[in-house]
C-alpha cells in the first residue's frame, strides 16, 4: 500500500466499498439461480465496477486487477456473449472472498499481494470456460436513419428477422425485388405511390426502391424543389415518408425525430435540493451516548423512588415528567443502535450453497423478516449460533435428493430462516422440511453415548427428547466429518444464546421437518430485570429469563433423587436456594421465581420479590472479573448496589446454584 495514501480517503473508501460488498454474496447466489435477470446482473457488475474505480483512485493495483477481471466476465454476460453458470459463480465468489481479505489488509495497513493467477484464469470470459454460451448477438442496426426506419418497418410486418430474404443475406440491405414485394403487400399490385404511370410506359419500368443516402445527395445537386424521382419512376422521399406515416401514424415511425416542444412558460424558482438526511457516526460516540442515557435511567429510578416515599406533589409531578422524557430519550438512543436483521442474514446464502454442494444436496434458502430491527451488538453475537443451526438443518435435517423422492417430496429441500419481534424480544427460527426427529432414536443415542442412563431416558417426554441435542457430546451422526458428528455445535449454540439472555426451543414432526426457535432480548444496552432480595442483599435477574413467580406453601416441596423439587403445574420443578449460593445464613425464602435457562427450567428461592426495573449493567472491574454467576452490578432506585446474575453460568456444573441441574430438563 502507498505510504502516502490519505487515511481519510482510505477510510471513506472502506466504508462505502464495505456497504457495497456486504450484499454481494447474497446477490451472487441469487444471480446463479436467475442468470437472465438483467437488473440483478447489472447490480453485481456495478459493485465490482465501483470498487475498481475507488481502488484505482487510491492506487490499490491488486484490488483493481481483481475487480477488473470479475467485471470483464460480468460484462460478457451483460452483452449476451455467455450465460453465467456454477463454474463462473465459483470464481466470482472466490473473487469476493479475496476482495474481503484485501479490504481487511487495507484497513489494517498490511501489505497486499496480487490476486493468484489461477483465480484470474478462472475469471477469463472464454468459451472454453463457459459451460453455456448465450445466443449470438443481433446484427447492429444501420447507422443511417432511413435504413433504420426501413428495417424497423420490415420487423413490424414480418416479425424479427422474418422479412423476405432475411436468412439469405448477411448485410442489412434489401434488394429491389424485396422492396417491390413489400410495396405490393401494403398497397396491392401496382397501387403503391408513384406506380400509376408505370403501366403506360412502353419501356421496361425501373424498379421502385427505397431512397438511399446517395439519392439525397443527388437531389441536393438538382436544386431546391427538384428530385431525381421527378425524372424516373422511383419512389421519392416524400412518398416514402407518407408510407411510414400510413403505417405508424404521423411522426410515429421508428427512428422519427421527436417533435420540438413548444416553449415552456416561465417557471417559478424551484425549491433548493434537499440536503442529505443521514450522517455517519463513529460507534464509540454512539456507545458513549447510550451509556449516558443509561446513567439517566438510573437517576430517574432514584427520583421515582424518592417521590414514592414523599408527600410532595410537585416532586411527584416532576418525577413523572422526567420518567416520560427519559423513556422517550432511551427509546430514541436505543433506536440508533438498531440494525435490520437482514444484515445478519446476508452472509448465510453463501454458507448454505457451499454446504449443499459439499453434501450433494439440492437446497433452497428462504429468508423472511429481514427488516426486523436488532441491536447491533447482537447482530455479530448471533452469527456463530445461527451458522450452527443452519449446518444442523442442512446436514441432519434435509434428506439427499434420492431420499426425498422416495419419501414423495421434491428433490430440492427448503430451509427457512425467519425473524420477527414479539414484545421486547426478537425471535429467529430455522426451519427445514426434512426428515424430522425421532424421539426413540434420540433416547437410544443418548444412552449409547453416556449422556444419560436408561432410567432417565425412559422418563423423558417427547419435548425433552428433542432437547437432548443440546447436551455436550451428543450427536446422531453415524460418521464424524468436518461438518458434524463431534457433538459440539448445538451445545455451543445453547451456551451462547443463554449468555445473551436468550432461549432456544425445538419443534419437530417425524417425516415433516424441524424448527429451532431462538429468542433474545431486543437490546443489551438497557437491561430489564426483576429485583429480588435474599437476606439483606439485592440481586437482579434478567426479566427475559423469568417465566413466573409464585409463593411456595409449606409441605409442597420434597426431595427426589437427591434434589429439592416442588409440584408445579402438573410436573416436578427443581428448586435452588439463591441464599445458599450467596452464603446468606438463616432459613431459605419461600418465594419462587421460575427461570428458564436455555432448555432447562428451575425454581429460584428468594426472600422477597421487589419488582421490575430498567437498569444499566456496569462491570465489576478487574478485581472481581471472572466471578462465576455474576454478570455485573447496577444501582437500584433507592441508591443501593445490586448484583446482576449470569443465569447461564449459574446453571453450569461446579460452584453453581444447582450442581445437578444439568440433568433436569
Amino acid at each position: 500500500m502507498d505510504s502516502n495514501l490519505d487515511s481519510e480517503l482510505r477510510d471513506d473508501f472502506l466504508v462505502e466499498a464495505g456497504e457495497l460488498v456486504q450484499r454481494l454474496g447474497e446477490q451472487l447466489i441469487e444471480l446463479e439461480a436467475s442468470p437472465h435477470d438483467r437488473e440483478l446482473l447489472n447490480a453485481v457488475f456495478r459493485v465490482f465496477h465501483t470498487v475498481k474505480g475507488g481502488a484505482g483512485f487510491l492506487g490499490i493495483e491488486p484490488m483493481v486487477q481483481l475487480c477488473h477481471c470479475a467485471e470483464e466476465l460480468l460484462n460478457d454476460a451483460r452483452n449476451g456473449r455467455l450465460v453465467l453458470n456454477s463454474t463462473h459463480m465459483d470464481a466470482l465468489l472466490e473473487a469476493l472472498d479475496l476482495l474481503n481479505v484485501m479490504m481487511a489488509a487495507l484497513a489494517n495497513g498490511d501489505a497486499m499481494s496480487p490476486p493468484p493467477a489461477a483465480l484470474l484464469e478462472k475469471l477469463q470470459p472464454t468459451v472454453e470456460n463457459a459451460a453455456s454460451v448465450a445466443e449470438p448477438a443481433k446484427p447492429a442496426r444501420s447507422a443511417d436513419p432511413i435504413e433504420a426506419e426501413f428495417e424497423a418497418l420490415l420487423d413490424t410486418l414480418y416479425g424479427q428477422g422474418g422479412a423476405p430474404g432475411a436468412t439469405k443475406h448477411v448485410s442489412n440491405d434489401i434488394n429491389d425485388d424485396e422492396f417491390e414485394s413489400l410495396l405490393d403487400t401494403l398497397h396491392g399490385k401496382g397501387g403503391a405511390p408513384g406506380a400509376a404511370t408505370m403501366a403506360d410506359d412502353s419501356h421496361a419500368p425501373s424498379p421502385r426502391r427505397k431512397p438511399g443516402p446517395s439519392d439525397v445527395e443527388a437531389d441536393k445537386s438538382l436544386g431546391p424543389g427538384l428530385r431525381r424521382g421527378d425524372e424516373s419512376k422511383e419512389i421519392s422521399d416524400d412518398e416514402f415518408e407518407a408510407l411510414l406515416d400510413n403505417l405508424h401514424g404521423k411522426g410515429g415511425a421508428p427512428g422519427a425525430a421527436a417533435p420540438v416542444p413548444a416553449p415552456a412558460p416561465p417557471r417559478t424558482p424551484s425549491k433548493p435540493p434537499a440536503t442529505e438526511n443521514t450522517v455517519r457516526v463513529d460507534t464509540t460516540r454512539l456507545d458513549t451516548l447510550v451509556s449516558r442515557a443509561g446513567e439517566l435511567v438510573l437517576l430517574r429510578n432514584r427520583l421515582l423512588s424518592l417521590a414514592s416515599r414523599s408527600d410532595n406533589e410537585s416532586l411527584a409531578a416532576m418525577a413523572g415528567d422526567l420518567d416520560r422524557v427519559s423513556d422517550d430519550l432511551q427509546n430514541a438512543v436505543l433506536g440508533m443502535r438498531m440494525q435490520p436483521v437482514g444484515r445478519l442474514f446476508q452472509r448465510f446464502p453463501r454458507i448454505v450453497r457451499d454446504l449443499a454442494r459439499q453434501l450433494g444436496k439440492e437446497i433452497e434458502l428462504i429468508t423472511e423478516g429481514e427488516e426486523t430491527d436488532l441491536d447491533r451488538s447482537l447482530v455479530e453475537a448471533l452469527a456463530d449460533p445461527l451458522i450452527h443451526l443452519l449446518r444442523n438443518a442442512v446436514d441432519h435435517g434435509l434428506e439427499d435428493p434420492a431420499g426425498r423422492e422416495r419419501a414423495g417430496k421434491p428433490r430440492k429441500g427448503k430451509v427457512t430462516l425467519s425473524a420477527s419481534q414479539r414484545g421486547e424480544r426478537i425471535v429467529i427460527s430455522v426451519s427445514d422440511d426434512g426428515r424430522g426427529m425421532d424421539p426413540e432414536v434420540l433416547r437410544r443415542k443418548a444412552v449409547e453415548k453416556g449422556v444419560i442412563d436408561a432410567t432417565q431416558a425412559a422418563r423423558l417426554s417427547e419435548v425433552e427428547c428433542y432437547e437432548l441435542i443440546f447436551r455436550p457430546g451428543f450427536s446422531t451422526a453415524a460418521q464424524i466429518s468436518d461438518i458434524s458428528g463431534r457433538g459440539v455445535g448445538m451445545d455451543v449454540v445453547k451456551t451462547r444464546v443463554a449468555e445473551l439472555g436468550g432461549t432456544l426451543q425445538v419443534h419437530s414432526r417425524l417425516g415433516s421437518g424441524s424448527t429451532l426457535e431462538l429468542t433474545v432480548p431486543l437490546t443489551l444496552a438497557i437491561l430489564r430485570v426483576l429485583m429480588v432480595r435474599v437476606g439483606d442483599r439485592l440481586f437482579a435477574l434478567p426479566l427475559g429469563n423469568v417465566s413466573e413467580v409464585f409463593e411456595l406453601k409449606s409441605q409442597h416441596d420434597h426431595m427426589l433423587d437427591g434434589r429439592r423439587v416442588a409440584a408445579h403445574r402438573g410436573r416436578a420443578l427443581v428448586l435452588g436456594d439463591l441464599g445458599d449460593w450467596a452464603g446468606v445464613a438463616g432459613p431459605g425464602g419461600r418465594h419462587v421465581v421460575v427461570l428458564h435457562v436455555g432448555h432447562m427450567h428451575l425454581g429460584c428461592l428468594v426472600h422477597e420479590v421487589i419488582g421490575r426495573e430498567d437498569v444499566m449493567v456496569k462491570p465489576l472491574g478487574p478485581l472481581f472479573e471472572g466471578v462465576p454467576g455474576v454478570a455485573g452490578a447496577t444501582v437500584t432506585g433507592d441508591g443501593r448496589l445490586a448484583l446482576v446474575l449470569d443465569l447461564a453460568a449459574l446453571s453450569q456444573e461446579g460452584g453453581s446454584l444447582l450442581p445437578s441441574l444439568k440433568v433436569s430438563a
